[in-house]
Protein backbone atom coordinates (compact mmCIF):
# COMPACT_ATOMS: atom_id res chain seq x y z
CA UNK A 1 0.00 0.00 0.00
CA UNK A 2 1.38 3.45 -1.07
CA UNK A 3 1.78 6.26 1.68
CA UNK A 4 -0.78 8.18 0.47
CA UNK A 5 -3.59 4.91 0.53
CA UNK A 6 -2.50 4.36 3.67
CA UNK A 7 -2.85 7.39 4.49
CA UNK A 8 -6.47 7.61 3.52
CA UNK A 9 -7.05 4.16 5.25
CA UNK A 10 -6.11 6.06 8.04
CA UNK A 11 -7.67 8.69 7.79
CA UNK A 12 -11.32 7.16 7.04
CA UNK A 13 -10.69 4.69 10.45
CA UNK A 14 -9.72 7.65 12.49
CA UNK A 15 -12.65 9.46 11.48
CA UNK A 16 -15.01 6.70 12.36
CA UNK A 17 -12.70 6.23 15.64
CA UNK A 18 -13.38 9.93 16.71
CA UNK A 19 -17.30 9.53 15.98
CA UNK A 20 -17.67 6.48 18.08
CA UNK A 21 -15.50 7.45 21.16
CA UNK A 22 -16.48 10.97 21.49
CA UNK A 23 -19.99 9.59 21.44
CA UNK A 24 -19.18 7.09 24.16
CA UNK A 25 -17.74 10.15 26.16
CA UNK A 26 -20.32 12.35 25.51
CA UNK A 27 -23.35 12.61 28.46
CA UNK A 28 -25.32 9.38 28.58
CA UNK A 29 -22.66 7.72 26.57
CA UNK A 30 -20.38 6.33 28.78
CA UNK A 31 -17.87 6.68 32.08
CA UNK A 32 -17.90 9.94 33.60
CA UNK A 33 -14.84 10.86 36.00
CA UNK A 34 -15.11 8.75 39.06
CA UNK A 35 -17.38 5.92 37.59
CA UNK A 36 -14.39 3.91 37.50
CA UNK A 37 -13.73 0.79 39.56
CA UNK A 38 -12.39 1.23 42.94
CA UNK A 39 -8.68 1.58 42.04
CA UNK A 40 -6.85 1.10 38.85
CA UNK A 41 -4.81 -1.68 41.08
CA UNK A 42 -1.62 -2.29 39.34
CA UNK A 43 -0.54 0.00 36.23
CA UNK A 44 2.05 -2.07 35.07
CA UNK A 45 -0.28 -5.04 34.90
CA UNK A 46 -3.33 -2.99 33.40
CA UNK A 47 -0.67 -1.31 31.23
CA UNK A 48 1.10 -4.78 29.70
CA UNK A 49 0.94 -5.46 26.34
CA UNK A 50 0.16 -1.63 25.21
CA UNK A 51 2.37 -0.39 22.51
CA UNK A 52 3.73 2.56 24.16
CA UNK A 53 7.13 4.30 25.36
CA UNK A 54 5.00 6.07 28.31
CA UNK A 55 7.22 4.87 31.54
CA UNK A 56 4.94 3.42 34.45
CA UNK A 57 6.09 5.38 36.56
CA UNK A 58 5.12 8.44 34.87
CA UNK A 59 1.94 7.37 35.01
CA UNK A 60 2.13 6.24 38.75
CA UNK A 61 3.14 9.98 39.11
CA UNK A 62 0.09 11.36 37.18
CA UNK A 63 -2.54 9.29 39.34
CA UNK A 64 -0.60 9.53 42.32
CA UNK A 65 -3.18 11.27 45.07
CA UNK A 66 -6.56 11.41 42.20
CA UNK A 67 -9.32 12.00 43.89
CA UNK A 68 -11.21 8.32 42.47
CA UNK A 69 -9.00 5.92 39.91
CA UNK A 70 -10.20 8.63 36.62
CA UNK A 71 -8.81 11.21 35.67
CA UNK A 72 -10.68 12.25 32.16
CA UNK A 73 -13.79 14.30 32.32
CA UNK A 74 -16.25 13.41 28.87
CA UNK A 75 -15.26 17.13 27.84
CA UNK A 76 -11.43 16.55 28.31
CA UNK A 77 -11.59 12.99 26.54
CA UNK A 78 -13.73 14.27 23.73
CA UNK A 79 -10.23 17.47 23.49
CA UNK A 80 -8.00 14.64 23.45
CA UNK A 81 -9.67 12.33 21.05
CA UNK A 82 -10.09 15.14 18.13
CA UNK A 83 -6.31 15.98 18.48
CA UNK A 84 -5.47 12.70 18.41
CA UNK A 85 -7.45 11.80 15.25
CA UNK A 86 -6.36 15.14 12.82
CA UNK A 87 -2.53 13.95 14.14
CA UNK A 88 -2.28 12.82 10.42
CA UNK A 89 -2.63 16.60 9.86
CA UNK A 90 0.71 16.83 11.10
CA UNK A 91 2.42 14.26 9.15
CA UNK A 92 2.30 11.95 12.22
CA UNK A 93 0.75 8.06 11.63
CA UNK A 94 -2.84 7.93 13.97
CA UNK A 95 -1.98 4.21 14.42
CA UNK A 96 0.52 5.54 16.94
CA UNK A 97 -2.36 5.82 19.38
CA UNK A 98 -4.88 3.78 20.89
CA UNK A 99 -7.45 5.56 19.59
CA UNK A 100 -9.44 1.83 18.23
CA UNK A 101 -8.74 0.38 21.96
CA UNK A 102 -10.36 3.43 23.48
CA UNK A 103 -13.40 3.08 21.63
CA UNK A 104 -13.38 -0.74 21.56
CA UNK A 105 -12.84 -0.60 25.50
CA UNK A 106 -16.43 -0.35 27.71
CA UNK A 107 -18.85 -1.80 29.76
CA UNK A 108 -17.26 -3.07 32.79
CA UNK A 109 -15.08 -1.10 35.36
CA UNK A 110 -12.05 -2.83 34.53
CA UNK A 111 -12.34 -1.78 30.94
CA UNK A 112 -13.69 1.83 32.54
CA UNK A 113 -10.29 1.75 34.28
CA UNK A 114 -7.91 0.82 31.47
CA UNK A 115 -9.61 3.45 29.09
CA UNK A 116 -8.61 6.27 31.43
CA UNK A 117 -4.92 5.12 31.38
CA UNK A 118 -5.09 5.12 27.66
CA UNK A 119 -6.16 8.40 27.81
CA UNK A 120 -3.15 9.49 29.99
CA UNK A 121 -1.05 7.38 28.00
CA UNK A 122 -1.80 9.00 24.74
CA UNK A 123 -1.94 12.76 25.67
CA UNK A 124 1.65 12.28 27.34
CA UNK A 125 3.17 10.33 24.58
CA UNK A 126 1.41 13.22 22.30
CA UNK A 127 3.01 16.15 24.45
CA UNK A 128 6.27 14.37 24.05
CA UNK A 129 6.05 14.12 20.26
CA UNK A 130 4.93 17.97 20.01
CA UNK A 131 7.83 19.07 22.99
CA UNK A 132 10.50 17.01 21.09
CA UNK A 133 9.88 14.85 17.71
CA UNK A 134 9.46 11.14 17.45
CA UNK A 135 12.93 10.60 17.97
CA UNK A 136 15.74 11.84 19.42
CA UNK A 137 17.63 14.06 16.72
CA UNK A 138 20.90 12.96 18.46
CA UNK A 139 20.83 9.47 17.76
CA UNK A 140 20.13 9.92 14.35
CA UNK A 141 22.74 12.34 13.14
CA UNK A 142 26.21 13.28 15.84
CA UNK A 143 26.66 16.43 13.87
CA UNK A 144 24.54 18.39 16.39
CA UNK A 145 24.62 21.56 18.92
CA UNK A 146 21.07 21.90 20.23
CA UNK A 147 19.49 21.95 23.32
CA UNK A 148 16.41 19.37 22.94
CA UNK A 149 13.61 20.30 25.06
CA UNK A 150 14.10 18.48 28.82
CA UNK A 151 10.69 19.51 29.84
CA UNK A 152 8.38 17.37 31.63
CA UNK A 153 5.26 17.23 30.34
CA UNK A 154 3.16 15.65 33.10
CA UNK A 155 2.84 18.23 35.42
CA UNK A 156 1.15 20.30 32.68
CA UNK A 157 -1.36 17.72 31.54
CA UNK A 158 -2.19 17.18 35.55
CA UNK A 159 -2.84 21.06 35.49
CA UNK A 160 -5.11 20.66 32.93
CA UNK A 161 -6.65 18.43 33.67
CA UNK A 162 -7.26 19.28 37.34
CA UNK A 163 -8.47 22.99 35.60
CA UNK A 164 -10.75 21.27 33.42
CA UNK A 165 -9.25 22.79 30.15
CA UNK A 166 -7.00 20.06 28.41
CA UNK A 167 -8.37 21.69 24.95
CA UNK A 168 -6.12 24.91 25.77
CA UNK A 169 -3.28 22.51 26.92
CA UNK A 170 -3.40 20.55 24.15
CA UNK A 171 -3.14 23.76 21.82
CA UNK A 172 0.12 24.81 23.25
CA UNK A 173 2.09 22.24 22.39
CA UNK A 174 3.12 22.20 19.07
CA UNK A 175 5.78 24.60 17.71
CA UNK A 176 4.06 27.91 17.15
CA UNK A 177 6.36 29.75 14.87
CA UNK A 178 4.61 30.46 11.51
CA UNK A 179 6.74 27.97 9.52
CA UNK A 180 5.33 24.83 10.97
CA UNK A 181 1.70 26.26 10.54
CA UNK A 182 2.25 27.19 7.24
CA UNK A 183 4.21 23.47 5.95
CA UNK A 184 1.13 21.56 7.53
CA UNK A 185 -0.78 23.46 5.43
CA UNK A 186 1.76 22.22 2.25
CA UNK A 187 1.33 19.00 3.76
CA UNK A 188 -2.67 18.56 2.95
CA UNK A 189 -2.03 20.55 -0.45
CA UNK A 190 0.58 17.84 -1.66
CA UNK A 191 -1.37 14.71 -0.26
CA UNK A 192 -4.49 15.73 -2.24
CA UNK A 193 -2.53 16.42 -5.51
CA UNK A 194 -0.86 12.44 -4.71
CA UNK A 195 -4.64 11.82 -4.27
CA UNK A 196 -5.75 13.13 -7.38
CA UNK A 197 -2.62 10.95 -9.37
CA UNK A 198 0.11 13.11 -8.89
CA UNK A 199 1.82 14.80 -12.24
CA UNK A 200 3.52 13.00 -15.01
CA UNK A 201 7.27 12.45 -15.25
CA UNK A 202 9.76 13.68 -18.09
CA UNK A 203 11.94 11.81 -20.11
CA UNK A 204 15.66 13.19 -18.91
CA UNK A 205 16.65 14.74 -21.95
CA UNK A 206 20.11 14.12 -23.44
CA UNK A 207 21.10 17.30 -23.97
CA UNK A 208 18.85 20.42 -22.33
CA UNK A 209 16.31 22.39 -24.01
CA UNK A 210 17.34 25.75 -24.09
CA UNK A 211 15.02 28.56 -23.54
CA UNK A 212 13.13 29.33 -27.57
CA UNK A 213 13.95 25.90 -28.59
CA UNK A 214 11.05 23.61 -30.19
CA UNK A 215 11.19 20.02 -28.05
CA UNK A 216 8.36 17.63 -27.70
CA UNK A 217 8.96 17.59 -23.94
CA UNK A 218 8.09 20.83 -24.08
CA UNK A 219 4.20 19.43 -24.10
CA UNK A 220 4.92 17.20 -21.39
CA UNK A 221 6.29 20.26 -19.44
CA UNK A 222 3.22 22.23 -19.83
CA UNK A 223 1.33 19.28 -17.97
CA UNK A 224 3.75 18.84 -15.46
CA UNK A 225 4.09 22.24 -14.21
CA UNK A 226 0.18 23.16 -14.84
CA UNK A 227 -0.54 20.21 -12.52
CA UNK A 228 1.61 21.45 -9.53
CA UNK A 229 -0.07 25.23 -10.21
CA UNK A 230 3.03 26.88 -11.58
CA UNK A 231 0.90 27.06 -15.02
CA UNK A 232 -2.51 28.12 -15.51
CA UNK A 233 -3.18 26.49 -18.97
CA UNK A 234 -1.21 23.26 -19.79
CA UNK A 235 -2.01 23.87 -23.68
CA UNK A 236 0.28 25.49 -25.90
CA UNK A 237 3.37 25.46 -28.29
CA UNK A 238 6.23 22.97 -28.09
CA UNK A 239 8.22 26.08 -27.80
CA UNK A 240 10.22 26.89 -24.45
CA UNK A 241 8.92 30.20 -24.29
CA UNK A 242 6.42 32.58 -22.92
CA UNK A 243 4.52 31.51 -20.18
CA UNK A 244 6.13 27.94 -19.96
CA UNK A 245 9.41 29.13 -19.65
CA UNK A 246 8.51 31.69 -16.94
CA UNK A 247 6.43 29.11 -14.81
CA UNK A 248 10.25 26.81 -15.89
CA UNK A 249 11.89 29.60 -14.13
CA UNK A 250 9.75 29.82 -11.43
CA UNK A 251 9.83 26.20 -10.68
CA UNK A 252 14.15 26.16 -10.76
CA UNK A 253 13.95 29.27 -8.13
CA UNK A 254 11.49 27.49 -6.18
CA UNK A 255 13.86 24.40 -6.16
CA UNK A 256 17.38 25.47 -5.55
CA UNK A 257 18.45 25.40 -9.10
CA UNK A 258 19.81 27.76 -11.92
CA UNK A 259 17.09 29.42 -12.63
CA UNK A 260 18.03 29.56 -16.06
CA UNK A 261 15.02 28.38 -17.78
CA UNK A 262 16.70 25.30 -19.90
CA UNK A 263 14.87 21.77 -19.10
CA UNK A 264 18.34 19.84 -18.50
CA UNK A 265 19.21 16.50 -16.25
CA UNK A 266 19.14 18.48 -13.46
CA UNK A 267 15.67 20.32 -13.47
CA UNK A 268 14.03 16.91 -14.87
CA UNK A 269 15.24 15.40 -11.46
CA UNK A 270 13.66 17.79 -9.37
CA UNK A 271 10.57 17.92 -11.90
CA UNK A 272 10.29 14.08 -11.32
CA UNK A 273 10.12 13.89 -7.58
CA UNK A 274 6.27 12.97 -7.00
CA UNK A 275 3.92 14.71 -5.22
CA UNK A 276 3.78 11.73 -2.68
CA UNK A 277 7.18 12.64 -2.18
CA UNK A 278 7.18 15.55 -1.54
CA UNK A 279 4.56 14.88 0.78
CA UNK A 280 6.54 12.87 2.98
CA UNK A 281 9.50 15.50 2.65
CA UNK A 282 7.29 18.01 3.93
CA UNK A 283 6.08 15.69 6.82
CA UNK A 284 10.07 15.22 7.79
CA UNK A 285 10.62 18.77 7.83
CA UNK A 286 7.33 18.60 10.42
CA UNK A 287 9.36 15.98 12.37
CA UNK A 288 12.39 18.34 12.72
CA UNK A 289 10.82 21.22 13.70
CA UNK A 290 9.14 19.43 16.25
CA UNK A 291 13.06 18.31 17.82
CA UNK A 292 14.51 21.61 17.44
CA UNK A 293 11.50 24.42 17.79
CA UNK A 294 11.62 25.18 21.43
CA UNK A 295 15.27 25.80 20.89
CA UNK A 296 14.37 28.91 17.71
CA UNK A 297 13.42 32.21 19.22
CA UNK A 298 11.16 34.92 17.59
CA UNK A 299 14.44 37.08 16.43
CA UNK A 300 17.51 35.40 15.78
CA UNK A 301 19.99 34.84 12.89
CA UNK A 302 19.05 31.63 11.23
CA UNK A 303 21.23 29.47 8.66
CA UNK A 304 19.60 27.11 6.30
CA UNK A 305 22.27 24.76 5.36
CA UNK A 306 19.63 22.89 2.83
CA UNK A 307 19.22 25.96 1.27
CA UNK A 308 22.62 27.56 1.73
CA UNK A 309 20.53 30.79 2.70
CA UNK A 310 20.85 32.74 5.84
CA UNK A 311 18.35 35.29 7.08
CA UNK A 312 18.17 37.78 10.38
CA UNK A 313 14.49 37.37 11.71
CA UNK A 314 13.38 39.89 13.96
CA UNK A 315 9.98 38.68 15.99
CA UNK A 316 9.38 36.19 13.31
CA UNK A 317 10.24 38.58 10.55
CA UNK A 318 12.91 38.66 7.84
CA UNK A 319 14.58 41.56 7.85
CA UNK A 320 17.25 40.73 5.98
CA UNK A 321 18.23 37.90 3.51
CA UNK A 322 21.41 36.44 1.94
CA UNK A 323 22.76 33.67 0.44
CA UNK A 324 25.52 31.45 1.87
CA UNK A 325 28.22 29.02 1.17
CA UNK A 326 28.53 25.77 3.26
CA UNK A 327 29.77 22.27 3.84
CA UNK A 328 30.41 20.46 1.34
CA UNK A 329 28.73 17.02 1.23
CA UNK A 330 31.69 15.32 3.21
CA UNK A 331 31.97 18.41 5.56
CA UNK A 332 28.61 18.97 6.32
CA UNK A 333 27.47 22.22 8.51
CA UNK A 334 26.25 20.55 11.88
CA UNK A 335 22.74 21.81 12.88
CA UNK A 336 23.86 24.48 15.91
CA UNK A 337 22.30 26.67 18.37
CA UNK A 338 24.04 29.24 19.43
CA UNK A 339 24.86 32.86 20.08
CA UNK A 340 26.48 35.26 18.60
CA UNK A 341 28.41 37.16 21.63
CA UNK A 342 31.48 38.88 19.36
CA UNK A 343 32.14 40.79 16.23
CA UNK A 344 35.56 40.71 15.33
CA UNK A 345 36.85 42.80 12.40
CA UNK A 346 39.81 42.06 10.29
CA UNK A 347 40.15 38.73 12.16
CA UNK A 348 43.43 36.43 11.46
CA UNK A 349 42.33 33.05 10.34
CA UNK A 350 44.40 29.99 12.81
CA UNK A 351 44.32 27.22 10.32
CA UNK A 352 42.94 23.96 11.74
CA UNK A 353 44.92 21.08 12.14
CA UNK A 354 43.24 19.04 9.68
CA UNK A 355 43.59 21.45 7.08
CA UNK A 356 47.32 21.92 7.81
CA UNK A 357 47.82 18.20 7.42
CA UNK A 358 45.88 17.81 4.36
CA UNK A 359 45.91 20.26 1.86
CA UNK A 360 48.75 23.18 3.22
CA UNK A 361 51.59 20.67 3.53
CA UNK A 362 51.13 18.68 0.93
CA UNK A 363 51.64 22.53 -0.63
CA UNK A 364 54.10 23.39 0.80
CA UNK A 365 55.97 20.19 -0.66
CA UNK A 366 54.90 21.47 -3.99
CA UNK A 367 55.61 25.04 -3.56
CA UNK A 368 58.08 26.04 -0.40
CA UNK A 369 56.65 29.82 -0.92
CA UNK A 370 53.16 28.47 -0.45
CA UNK A 371 53.08 30.31 3.35
CA UNK A 372 54.46 33.52 1.85
CA UNK A 373 52.23 33.56 -0.72
CA UNK A 374 49.18 33.51 1.24
CA UNK A 375 50.31 35.49 3.66
CA UNK A 376 50.33 32.59 6.21
CA UNK A 377 53.89 32.06 8.65
CA UNK A 378 53.91 29.72 11.81
CA UNK A 379 53.20 30.75 15.22
CA UNK A 380 53.81 28.74 18.39
CA UNK A 381 52.97 25.68 16.35
CA UNK A 382 50.30 26.81 14.21
CA UNK A 383 49.96 28.12 11.16
CA UNK A 384 47.97 31.79 10.99
CA UNK A 385 46.90 33.73 7.82
CA UNK A 386 47.48 37.43 8.84
CA UNK A 387 44.66 39.93 8.53
CA UNK A 388 43.72 41.26 5.24
CA UNK A 389 42.14 41.34 1.98
CA UNK A 390 43.27 37.62 1.09
CA UNK A 391 42.68 36.38 4.25
CA UNK A 392 39.87 33.13 4.02
CA UNK A 393 37.56 34.62 6.54
CA UNK A 394 37.10 37.85 4.54
CA UNK A 395 37.05 41.50 6.75
CA UNK A 396 34.76 40.29 9.43
CA UNK A 397 33.76 36.88 11.71
CA UNK A 398 31.00 36.29 13.59
CA UNK A 399 31.90 34.77 17.10
CA UNK A 400 29.65 31.91 18.57
CA UNK A 401 30.53 28.73 20.36
CA UNK A 402 29.56 25.02 19.60
CA UNK A 403 31.11 21.82 20.53
CA UNK A 404 32.18 22.08 16.06
CA UNK A 405 33.95 25.43 16.32
CA UNK A 406 31.38 26.83 13.54
CA UNK A 407 31.24 30.45 12.85
CA UNK A 408 29.77 32.92 10.36
CA UNK A 409 32.37 34.90 8.26
CA UNK A 410 33.28 36.82 5.01
CA UNK A 411 34.74 35.46 2.04
CA UNK A 412 37.25 37.25 -0.10
CA UNK A 413 35.65 34.69 -2.56
CA UNK A 414 32.29 36.07 -3.63
CA UNK A 415 32.08 34.57 -7.00
CA UNK A 416 30.27 31.58 -5.62
CA UNK A 417 27.17 33.93 -4.59
CA UNK A 418 26.48 34.11 -7.94
CA UNK A 419 25.09 30.86 -8.36
CA UNK A 420 21.47 30.18 -7.58
CA UNK A 421 22.21 26.45 -7.43
CA UNK A 422 22.63 25.74 -3.68
CA UNK A 423 24.53 22.66 -4.74
CA UNK A 424 27.40 24.75 -6.32
CA UNK A 425 27.70 26.97 -2.67
CA UNK A 426 28.47 24.05 -0.78
CA UNK A 427 32.20 24.35 -0.65
CA UNK A 428 33.24 24.78 3.01
CA UNK A 429 34.86 22.68 5.91
CA UNK A 430 31.75 23.18 7.87
CA UNK A 431 31.72 27.31 8.25
CA UNK A 432 29.28 29.27 6.76
CA UNK A 433 30.33 32.15 3.97
CA UNK A 434 27.74 35.11 4.09
CA UNK A 435 27.03 36.94 0.92
CA UNK A 436 26.29 40.20 3.30
CA UNK A 437 28.43 40.21 6.25
CA UNK A 438 28.61 43.99 6.25
CA UNK A 439 24.94 44.54 6.06
CA UNK A 440 24.05 42.00 8.92
CA UNK A 441 26.70 43.61 10.86
CA UNK A 442 25.65 46.99 10.78
CA UNK A 443 22.38 45.66 11.78
CA UNK A 444 23.91 43.92 14.65
CA UNK A 445 26.15 46.52 15.94
CA UNK A 446 24.69 49.74 15.58
CA UNK A 447 21.42 49.13 17.99
CA UNK A 448 23.58 46.68 20.19
CA UNK A 449 27.17 48.75 21.00
CA UNK A 450 26.46 51.66 18.76
CA UNK A 451 28.52 50.95 15.77
CA UNK A 452 26.96 52.06 12.89
CA UNK A 453 27.96 51.67 9.42
CA UNK A 454 31.00 54.36 8.80
CA UNK A 455 32.86 52.82 12.31
CA UNK A 456 32.95 49.53 11.01
CA UNK A 457 33.76 50.66 7.63
CA UNK A 458 36.38 52.52 9.28
CA UNK A 459 37.43 50.04 11.95
CA UNK A 460 37.88 47.77 8.61
CA UNK A 461 40.10 50.49 6.80
CA UNK A 462 42.62 50.57 9.56
CA UNK A 463 43.35 47.03 9.49
CA UNK A 464 43.96 46.17 12.82
CA UNK A 465 42.42 42.82 14.19
CA UNK A 466 39.20 44.54 16.70
CA UNK A 467 37.17 42.04 18.79
CA UNK A 468 33.43 44.00 19.48
CA UNK A 469 32.14 42.31 22.10
CA UNK A 470 28.51 42.40 21.83
CA UNK A 471 26.30 43.81 24.84
CA UNK A 472 23.55 41.56 23.95
CA UNK A 473 24.39 38.14 22.74
CA UNK A 474 22.12 37.36 19.68
CA UNK A 475 20.91 33.76 19.03
CA UNK A 476 21.91 31.78 16.09
CA UNK A 477 19.99 28.73 14.55
CA UNK A 478 21.80 26.61 12.03
CA UNK A 479 18.86 24.61 10.75
CA UNK A 480 18.36 22.23 7.67
CA UNK A 481 14.95 22.73 6.30
CA UNK A 482 14.47 20.70 3.06
CA UNK A 483 11.03 21.63 2.86
CA UNK A 484 9.51 25.30 3.73
CA UNK A 485 7.10 27.71 2.56
CA UNK A 486 8.14 31.15 1.18
CA UNK A 487 6.73 34.84 2.29
CA UNK A 488 4.11 33.77 -0.11
CA UNK A 489 3.26 30.62 1.31
CA UNK A 490 4.28 28.99 -1.75
CA UNK A 491 6.51 25.28 -1.06
CA UNK A 492 10.10 25.24 -1.56
CA UNK A 493 11.95 21.84 -1.70
CA UNK A 494 15.52 21.88 -1.23
CA UNK A 495 17.61 18.36 -1.97
CA UNK A 496 18.74 16.28 0.57
CA UNK A 497 22.09 16.93 0.25
CA UNK A 498 23.60 15.67 3.93
CA UNK A 499 21.42 12.76 3.67
CA UNK A 500 19.96 13.65 7.16
CA UNK A 501 15.90 13.37 5.78
CA UNK A 502 16.60 9.85 4.55
CA UNK A 503 17.99 9.11 7.88
CA UNK A 504 15.69 10.80 9.87
CA UNK A 505 13.19 8.37 7.91
CA UNK A 506 14.45 5.59 8.52
CA UNK A 507 14.53 5.95 12.49
CA UNK A 508 11.19 6.85 12.72
CA UNK A 509 9.01 4.42 14.18
CA UNK A 510 6.89 2.47 11.54
CA UNK A 511 8.90 4.77 9.06
CA UNK A 512 6.03 6.88 10.14
CA UNK A 513 3.98 9.01 6.90
CA UNK A 514 7.49 9.96 6.20
CA UNK A 515 10.01 6.87 4.28
CA UNK A 516 12.68 7.57 2.44
CA UNK A 517 11.45 8.86 -0.92
CA UNK A 518 13.30 8.15 -4.36
CA UNK A 519 14.15 11.87 -6.19
CA UNK A 520 14.95 13.20 -2.87
CA UNK A 521 18.40 12.81 -2.16
CA UNK A 522 21.09 10.16 -0.76
CA UNK A 523 19.76 7.57 1.07
CA UNK A 524 22.46 6.27 2.92
CA UNK A 525 22.07 5.58 6.10
CA UNK A 526 25.44 5.58 7.62
CA UNK A 527 25.59 8.48 10.64
CA UNK A 528 27.54 11.82 9.84
CA UNK A 529 30.58 12.11 11.54
CA UNK A 530 29.96 15.90 12.25
CA UNK A 531 31.69 18.68 11.05
CA UNK A 532 35.61 18.73 12.07
CA UNK A 533 36.31 21.09 14.89
CA UNK A 534 37.89 23.54 13.89
CA UNK A 535 37.86 22.76 10.38
CA UNK A 536 36.71 25.75 9.01
CA UNK A 537 37.78 27.78 5.26
CA UNK A 538 36.58 30.10 2.98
Amino acid sequence: MSPVQRYSSISRLSGLVFLTVVGFFLPGGGAQAGECAASLGSIASLSAGLRTEIRTDDLQRLYSGAQGPCLWSSQNAAALIATLSKAGEQGLDPGIFHLGDIARLHGSPTDAALRDLLLSDDALRYARIMTRGQVDPTTVDSDIDFDIYPGDVLPGLKTALTDGDVSTWLAGLPPQQPQYAALIGLLAHYRALAAQGGWLMIEPPETSVKPGKSSPLVATLRQRLAAEGYLANAEGSDVLTGDVLAALKQFQERHGLDDDGALGKKTAAALNVSAAARAEQIALNLERWRQLSRGIPPTRIEVNTASATAALIVDQKPVLRMRTVVGARKTPTPLVRSDIRAVVVNPPWVVPVSIVRKEIMPALRRNPDYLEAHNMEWKNGQIVQAPGPKNSLGRIKFELHSAFDVYLHDTPARSLFNKADRDARARSHGCVRLEKPLDLAEKLLKANVNWPRERIEAAIEEGATQRVQMATDIPVVIAYWTAFADEDGAAEFREDIYGRDARLAAALPHGGEAAPAPGIGPVSMAPVSGAKVGACMA
